[in-house]
């Protein structure tokens, strides 16, 4: 293991006008100003441009990483080598706290979504520092229980489904409620069929023709970056058959 490393990709000068805080830390949730001070203190801040890598789960270092602004994906790769997306880590989450605290190397893959502002801490003083903040620990628990429980479902979803339901169980996940769609739903700003194949584990042509068959069957409909979904429920059904 190798203290006070870092990844080349990640700059030091962070731009003009970012905060350098962890307020929004949700294992410091209801912390005394004093706490989170002290975990500030032994941070060290970096920024990592949108689609740098931040680690790869092949890496042996352990520091720890708070987002304090952005996001950041957990990636992985299937025995065919299609990359597979985990999740969407979002700012007032932690990185990298598993490998700090068993001295493994990285369970995952893990780069900027889009532009993120990162606090890193090494993993002795990480570690330390929840020793003397049990309240914090007991967070931290809770967090690797949610953690498991929702890679338990996707991986769940991932097996049991072919890749064609992936993509619809993806286009269900990513829609909302449409305000003037008479209770229709809708995908803004419609990813990438790169992007969906991602989350689905498959290829964007498995993607482009899951699409087609769904524009085919009039279940959605596209309106310039849009994709209108006019029959929901159908959707769901395609999405879950056995």
């Amino acid at each position: 293991m190798t203290a006070d490393w870092v990844p080349d990709s990640l700059q030091t000068e962070i731009p003009q006008g970012k905060e350098r805080n962890l307020r929004g830390l949700a294992l410091l949730h209801d912390a005394q100003p004093a706490t989170i001070a002290e975990l500030e203190n032994i941070s060290t801040w970096y920024w990592c441009p949108e689609g740098v890598q931040i680690f790869d789960r092949s890496d042996h270092h352990t520091d720890v990483f708070f987002i304090a602004e952005g996001t950041v994906r957990v990636v992985d790769h299937a025995a065919s080598g299609q990359e597979v997306a985990f999740s969407d880590l979002e700012a007032g989450t932690v990185l990298g706290e598993l490998s700090a605290i068993d001295g493994e190397p990285r369970s995952a893959t893990v780069f900027a979504a889009e532009d993120t502002l990162l606090a890193k801490v090494e993993a002795a003083a990480f570690l330390d520092f929840l020793a003397r903040h049990p309240d914090v620990g007991l967070r931290l628990m809770h967090y690797f229980v949610s953690t498991i429980r929702g890679l338990n479902s996707r991986v769940v979803g991932l097996s049991s489904m072919s890749s064609v339901q992936r993509v619809y169980g993806e286009l269900l996940q990513m829609s909302e409620p449409d305000p003037e769609g008479d209770g229709r739903w809708k995908i803004n700003s419609m990813p990438q069929h790169k992007e969906i194949a991602v989350w689905a584990g498959t290829t964007p042509e498995t993607v482009a023709r899951a699409i087609g068959e769904l524009l085919k069957a009039e279940v959605v409909k596209r309106r310039h970056k849009t994709l209108l979904i006019l029959d929901r429920q159908r959707l769901h059904e395609l999405a879950t058959a056995s």
